[in-house]
């Protein structure tokens, strides 16, 4: 197996396990604050639903020999900015963008060669790193909202 594939079936595992907890949330859960992160369940599962092509455009701003000029500074003005247009956003619109971008965003990941998974690029703050560690954070950021949903419903 290569190495976009081992990267592939993480992600997918790691968003079938979001996705299906999503749709176990009921609407009163969806407002459920959860205190590590300032922001109710819903905020948080449209957060990973807008992170999916995010992490596809900076795969293709790596591949493309871009570096990714961000800053911890720009990310919370971009998380501030989001919580504030998704607070009321329908669940299932939420839930469908989940899926359709976990689809999408699988599919570019399992389509990278091993060459393209080890090139290399400056990614901000985080320095020069591999489109590889680019894409396993289409299942490392959802990982660790996931668990701050499950803190925050108690389950």
């Amino acid at each position: 197996m290569g190495a976009s594939s081992q990267l592939a079936d993480d992600y997918d595992a790691m968003m079938a396990e979001a996705i299906t907890f999503a749709e176990s949330c009921s609407e009163a859960d969806w407002q459920t604050p959860c205190s590590q992160e300032q922001r109710t369940v819903g905020v948080l599962f449209d957060h990973i639903a807008v992170g999916n092509p995010q992490v596809v455009r900076w795969i293709q701003e790596f591949l493309a020999d871009r570096p990714i000029p961000i800053t911890p500074e720009i990310l919370d003005g971009r998380n501030a900015k989001h919580s504030h247009e998704a607070a009321n956003r329908p669940r299932q619109e939420t839930i469908s963008d989940l899926k359709h971008g976990a689809a999408g965003t699988s599919r570019a990941i399992r389509a990278l060669t091993d060459d393209e998974v080890h090139k290399t690029q400056e990614f901000g703050w985080a320095g020069t790193q591999e489109v590889g560690w680019v894409a396993s954070a289409a299942f490392r950021h959802p990982r660790g909202h996931l668990k701050s949903i499950r803190q925050g419903l108690g389950r």
